[in-house]
C-alpha cells in the first residue's frame, strides 16, 4: 500500500502559551524549530516523493526546516485547505479563558465532538481575514468563519480527492506537514476511521505518525 506520513508542526508560540490558534498565523517557538529539524532523525532513511503544507506559518516552517535538515530535495505545496481547524470566536483566547468565559464542557465539545463549531470570529477577524492576500482572491477560504472537525473534512475533500488520493494511488510515498485537527480529518478521510475515533487521537508537536491509506477511490 502507498505511505502517507502525517507530522505535526513543531511547537508554536500558541502551544507554549496554550492559546487558541485556529487560522491565526502564530510562529514556531526556538523549541518548535528544533524539534522540526529533529523530526528528520525520526525520518531517516525515507524518501518521499511530496510533501503537502498548509499556509500557515507554523507549518510551513516546520516543513522548509524538516526537509533542509533530511536533505530532500522537494518543495513543499502549501494549500489553505490543509489549515488548521477555524476556531472562530476562540481564535486568541487562552484555553482557560475560553472555559471560563464559555464552560469547561462546551469547550471541550467544540475542541473534540465531530460537529461540535465553535461561535463565528467577530466582523473585524472576518475582515482581516479578508483582506489577507493568501485569502483575498478564494471566496471559499474567505467565508470560513469557524468550523467543526466535520467541517474541517468537507473543506478538505477537494485536495484529498484532486491532490492526495491521486498521488497515494500511483505508489508515491507523501508527508503532510500540518496541524492536530487538520490531520485527525485526514486520518479519517483516508482509512475510514470514525471522527470520534481519530478526533480523539492525541498527535505530539513534530512527532510523525505513518500511516496506510486505505481509501483512495475519490
Amino acid at each position: 500500500m502507498p505511505g502517507l506520513v502525517l507530522l505535526r508542526h513543531g511547537e508554536s508560540v500558541a502551544n507554549a502559551e496554550d492559546v487558541f490558534a485556529g487560522w491565526l498565523d502564530v510562529p514556531l517557538t526556538e523549541r518548535g524549530r528544533a524539534e522540526a529539524r529533529d523530526a528528520a532523525g525520526s525520518l531517516a532513511g525515507l524518501c518521499p516523493d511530496a510533501v503537502h503544507t498548509s499556509v500557515l506559518r507554523r507549518a510551513v516552517e516546520t516543513a522548509r526546516l524538516l526537509i533542509e535538515e533530511a536533505g530532500w530535495e522537494l518543495t513543499p505545496s502549501a494549500h489553505w485547505r490543509l489549515n488548521e481547524r477555524h476556531y472562530g470566536a476562540l481564535q486568541g483566547l487562552v484555553k482557560d479563558e475560553a472555559r471560563a468565559r464559555f464552560g469547561a464542557g462546551k469547550v471541550q465539545w467544540w475542541r473534540r465532538g465531530a460537529d461540535g463549531r465553535p461561535p463565528q470570529a467577530d466582523h473585524a477577524a472576518l475582515a482581516a481575514q479578508r483582506s489577507d492576500p493568501r485569502y483575498a482572491a478564494l471566496p471559499e477560504a474567505a467565508a470560513v468563519s469557524g468550523e467543526s472537525l466535520a467541517d474541517v473534512v468537507e473543506r478538505m475533500m477537494p485536495y484529498w480527492h484532486n491532490v492526495l488520493a491521486p498521488e497515494l494511488a500511483a505508489d508515491r510515498t507523501v508527508v503532510v506537514v500540518g496541524h492536530g485537527n487538520a490531520l485527525r480529518a485526514l486520518m479519517h478521510v483516508c482509512t475510514g476511521m470514525s471522527l470520534d475515533q481519530t478526533g480523539c487521537k492525541e498527535l505530539g508537536t513534530a512527532v510523525p505518525v505513518t500511516i496506510q491509506a486505505q481509501i483512495l477511490v475519490p
